[in-house]
């Protein structure tokens, strides 16, 4: 009987042709995961910074727009993992602020058609408050936590029924 030399070394092949696949795919998943982190922060950060930005009295739209950039930039230092390059815009209307921030991935550029994927672009619109407003979601929150706090009691209160004894 004569061994086959032709199946020694398939196993090589198989794996030389199949590696190249499997690593791009765990590069990929982990490029995806950068940037979908890095998406979520620049939001958080976008949404705290508006928010919070509302609830000052400023004197003037130009004051609140670069407390609003201050406090992004602020937000996003040391916290975004892919992000070479980050520029935020805030517009400051009469009744509403809007706060856009544009990012750029550490990717490399010399893969054909992959420049475009390492963009981040995020944007925020939200409506001014004034004092009025914020008394009364002040005043809504109050609410809903007295009624809560009355449900969460009477459930407490109640007796559990005793196990019987065998």
């Amino acid at each position: 009987m004569q061994k086959n030399i032709y199946k020694n070394g398939s196993f090589t092949i198989e794996c030389a042709l199949i590696m190249p696949v499997i690593l791009l795919s765990v590069v990929s998943i982990i490029w995806l995961m950068i940037y979908m982190y890095d998406a979520n922060v620049i939001y958080r950060s976008l949404v705290h910074a508006v928010l919070a930005a509302d609830y000052h009295e400023s004197d003037s739209n130009s004051e609140l727009k670069n407390e609003i950039e201050e406090r992004v930039y602020e937000d996003l230092k040391g916290q975004l993992v892919g992000v070479t390059d980050a520029e935020v815009f805030v517009k400051v209307g009469k009744n509403n602020v809007t706060a856009r921030v544009e990012a750029k991935l550490a990717m490399s550029q010399d893969l054909p058609g992959l420049s475009e994927l390492g963009e981040i672009k995020t944007e925020v619109k939200e409506k001014r408050m004034s004092g009025a407003d914020i008394i009364l979601d002040v005043r809504r929150i109050k609410a809903i936590y007295d009624v809560a706090e009355k449900i969460v009691g009477s459930v407490t209160d109640e007796k559990k029924p005793e196990m019987e004894e065998e």
